[in-house]
């Protein structure tokens, strides 16, 4: 039997939520919540992508420094 590697980043989903990022968001308020892909596993191509897959209201939204961020409705979570 072969065992995958679990990333501890992580723990296997990656994706990471919610996140506090460094920038100042205007669109963040509550239910909104700022989903980022793992790093170390690269499990998703981005932000957006992990985003979707584990919510079903996401986007992106800009930031004070011209970047943008993938948030979502943490309202609509879907169920695992």
């Amino acid at each position: 039997m072969t065992r995958k590697h679990k990333c501890y980043a992580c723990n296997g989903s990656g994706a990471l939520f919610p996140c506090e990022p460094s920038c100042h968001i205007s669109a963040l308020r509550h239910p909104w919540i700022v989903v980022e892909k793992c790093d170390s596993c690269d499990r998703f191509p981005d932000d957006l992508s992990a985003a979707m897959t584990y919510f079903r209201i996401a986007g992106w939204f800009l930031c004070t420094d011209s970047g943008e961020h993938a948030l979502a409705d943490a309202r609509t979570r879907r169920v695992s």
